[in-house]
């Protein structure tokens, strides 16, 4: 039985962040260079406002379209993504299940049911954990699928299929 990889988050849109945030900051200084050569002094303050404001906007969809990757394997599963990387072996758990949210951009959610939550939440300190226990996110919901067949074939035994999404979360 081989491992199963689940990509989530989109290149595309990745790209197309890059450009707006790219695009609204040269817009942003060319603006400024140009007021200051009219000696435009409202356009002076509006330009460098553009441009913080493209990067800062860019910046952030470009972090909410980052991919990450989902590993379904025989020993566990395995997050992988910049900055946080994780895994955690079957035995750890008493049991997984899948929630999808109905926001206006649908997204799926990965809930782990420790089976010593205080070591768990000592040991794996880069998995969130809210209120409701540990619930990841996974940005949207195309590999859900995947991702539910990946589960009944490598984690039979703990898990728990599709499960209501709690409230807050």
């Amino acid at each position: 039985m081989n491992e199963v990889e689940i990509p989530f988050g989109n290149r595309t849109e990745r790209r197309v962040a890059l450009a707006v945030q790219l695009g609204l900051t040269l817009f942003g200084v060319v603006l400024m260079f140009l007021a200051y050569a009219d000696g435009h002094l409202a356009a002076m303050f509006i330009g460098p406002l553009v441009a913080l404001g493209g990067l800062i906007g860019g910046g952030v969809w470009r972090r909410k379209a980052r991919v990450r990757r989902l590993v379904v394997e025989p020993q566990g599963l395995r997050w992988d993504e910049k900055g946080t990387t994780w895994a955690v072996p079957w035995y750890e758990l008493s049991g997984v299940a899948l929630a999808r949210s109905n926001g206006p951009k649908p997204s799926l959610w990965l809930h782990l049911e420790p089976r010593d939550p205080q070591a768990f939440s000592a040991t794996y300190r880069s998995i969130p954990r809210t209120q409701y226990g540990h619930w990841v996110q996974l940005a949207d919901d195309l590999g859900g699928e995947m991702l539910d067949l990946a589960l009944r074939r490598h984690a039979p035994q703990i898990y728990g299929g599709v499960v209501p999404h709690p409230a807050g979360i």
